[in-house]
């Protein structure tokens, strides 16, 4: 052979070797490595179509044209809108496409960062290192956020550990402690009610010695008390008509005196008199039915009263001893009112102008005149008749009968005392220390029962996966909104403070966590203040990793209904796996798949590599 033949063969057998080379990727464009061995020609040459239902030249793989019904033919190709195109994205994540964007002048980036589903325009440079690059140091920086906040975490349910027992041990003392304090209090309710049954026996008999007095009281005296009364009563009647005659002159004069004259001491007179009538207007009501009334009908209303009084006023000393008060204040308000009404009328008519000629002021001139003569005669007729029926004998008597009345009204009187030798002393001091100790002891125990069912519920209720919220549980954390402040204590309650006026509207008290029970960075809050002409507020709070515990955000998606974005460690893992290993993850079984109608579920890409 030659050397231009030799030549020749060997260009050509470069040649093929080229074509041979191109032949094979362009067949293979688009199929995952790990399909790889589906793609080559089988012992008749052909291709198989992965779900086995068709033979088709092996030319036919990727030429543009849709063969299988699966669409596998057509890997690396637009033609089968039921087929992926895998992208290799060296440097990045490797990324599987529908082949329908496949060389359609877009450049999926999110999924082919290399590029290469636009192969044929070559139009979508390769970004896979630079957004690996990207890809690694967010990575990297969530490892260490994570890596910080299960450190952060695994303290907490240290913290947590040590709590859990430190609680525990202080409820076995505090249940000792409620033991011991039940059963003195116990002990002292005992002695409280022994003491209570010896004092209402001790006052049973008190009472049996204070009726005895009281009666014995009631013999010796009620006669004179009566008789006393009685002679009030009569003073009463009398003087009761002389103020009634005065406030009828008073008010005569001021419904008929001629206002033209306007004398001055006429018009003084009647301020004094509206005064008067203004701090006691029943007087004047009185006077009016005073003077409706005749002498005979006057008489029997009188004898009425004293008949009434003496039926409920004569029965005992404790009655006749009110009334007796009741006339004698009344008395003296009487005589002060008569003094200020004469002293009016008195007034007026040394002081007013004679030459007006006032008939209403003249009739009242003489009307005073002739009170002073009838009053004067009265009232020597009821000293008389006092004088007759020994008032100042009947008085002596009274007194001494309310100073013994006085000292029945004292539970410790010397009577009493020397019956009893002072045990009635000696027994209330007992009791009353006795009782004293009875409620402090009681109020210790129920401070103490709160405080063991305050501890015995904190122990029993789920705290999250070991017990990683109990060191936090109550701390409060506050995110400043705007017009308003947010504050969300741990398990415990959540609040919207106005910047305006301070006031708090509550967003509800803890509730669980997530809705399926099991979702641990998920807390609910429920049963806050009402909303007007709404439901009652809540709110929803949901955790991302972090070391540091706080709130981002809140929102209020519904009416009264809020959420609320936080950081901290309850949503960390326990373990963060290292860069390799995690590589390793995203290379092996995370592989993103681009939405679309015709993705491929996990499952399927198992059932087409078998």
């Amino acid at each position: 052979m030659s050397l231009r033949s030799a030549l020749t063969l060997g260009l050509l057998a470069i040649h093929f070797s080229h074509a041979a080379q191109a032949q094979k990727e362009h067949t293979l464009r688009g199929v995952d490595p790990a399909r790889a061995h589906h793609y080559q020609p089988n012992a008749q040459g052909n291709f198989q179509c992965l779900d086995k239902s068709l033979d088709i030249p092996f030319a036919q793989v990727n030429d543009d044209y849709c063969d299988c019904p699966d669409g596998s033919d057509e890997p690396g190709t637009s033609a089968c809108n039921n087929a992926t195109f895998y992208c290799a994205n060296r440097g990045h994540i490797p990324g599987r496409l529908s082949s329908t964007r496949v060389n359609d002048g877009v450049c999926d980036y999110d999924v082919c960062c290399d590029g290469s589903d636009e192969w044929e325009s070559s139009i979508c440079p390769d970004r896979c290192a630079e957004m690996g690059s990207e890809h690694r140091r967010k990575a990297m920086e969530m490892e260490r956020v994570q890596r910080a906040g299960s450190q952060k975490r695994m303290e907490l349910i240290r913290e947590a550990k040590e709590l859990r027992q430190a609680k525990t041990k202080e409820l076995a003392q505090k249940d000792s402690e409620l033991a011991e304090l039940t059963a003195k209090v116990e002990n002292a309710e005992k002695r409280k009610l022994e003491l209570e049954e010896k004092q209402r026996v001790a006052n049973d008999a008190s009472e049996k010695s204070h009726e005895l007095r009281k009666q014995k009281l009631q013999d010796e005296y009620l006669g004179d008390m009566a008789g006393y009364r009685k002679l009030l009563g009569a003073e009463l009647h009398q003087l009761r008509a002389h103020r009634d005659t005065l406030v009828l002159m008073l008010r005569s004069v001021r419904e008929s005196h001629n206002k033209e004259y306007n004398d001055g001491a006429v018009i003084e007179a009647l301020d004094a008199y509206a005064k008067f009538v203004d701090a006691s207007p029943y007087i004047e009501q009185a006077a009016m039915e005073y003077a409706d009334e005749d002498d005979r009908a006057r008489r029997e209303r009188q004898q009425q009263m004293d008949r009434d009084n003496e039926a409920q006023d004569d029965i005992s000393v404790d009655a006749c001893k009110t009334a007796i008060e009741i006339f004698e204040n009344e008395l003296e308000t009487l005589n002060d009112d008569i003094n200020m009404l004469f002293g009016i009328l008195d007034k007026l008519r040394t002081g007013y102008d004679k030459n007006y000629h006032d008939l209403a002021v003249k009739a009242a001139d003489v009307g005073l005149r002739e009170f002073e003569e009838a009053r004067k005669s009265d009232l020597a007729e009821i000293a008389e008749h006092q004088e007759s029926n020994k008032i100042d004998t009947l008085r002596l008597r009274v007194q001494e009968a309310m100073a013994k009345h006085g000292e029945l009204g004292t539970s410790n009187s010397s009577e009493d005392h020397d019956e009893n030798g002072g045990n009635d002393s000696q027994l209330a001091e007992q009791l009353a220390s006795a009782r004293t100790e009875f409620w402090d002891l009681q109020s210790s125990l129920t401070r103490l029962n709160n405080e063991v069912s305050q501890l015995r519920e904190l122990l029993e209720r789920d705290l999250g996966p070991d017990d990683m919220y109990l060191a936090a549980k109550g701390a409060c954390y506050s995110l400043d909104a705007g017009e308003y402040t947010y504050e969300l204590c741990l398990l415990d309650r959540a609040s919207q403070i106005s910047k305006k006026d301070g006031s708090r509207q509550g967003l509800g008290s803890f509730d669980g966590f997530g809705d399926d029970s099991l979702d641990y960075t998920v807390l609910r809050f429920a049963h806050g203040t009402k909303c007007w002409n709404g439901p009652e507020r809540s709110i929803t709070a949901s955790f991302t990793c972090a070391e540091e515990i706080k709130v981002v955000s809140v929102s209020e998606p519904e009416k009264c209904e809020y959420s609320a974005k936080m950081t901290g460690p309850f949503a960390c893992p326990l373990a963060v796996l290292g860069e390799d290993e995690a590589q390793k993850e995203h290379v092996g079984d995370r592989v993103p798949v681009v939405d679309g109608p015709h993705q491929h579920s996990d499952a399927e890409r198992i059932h087409d590599e078998l």
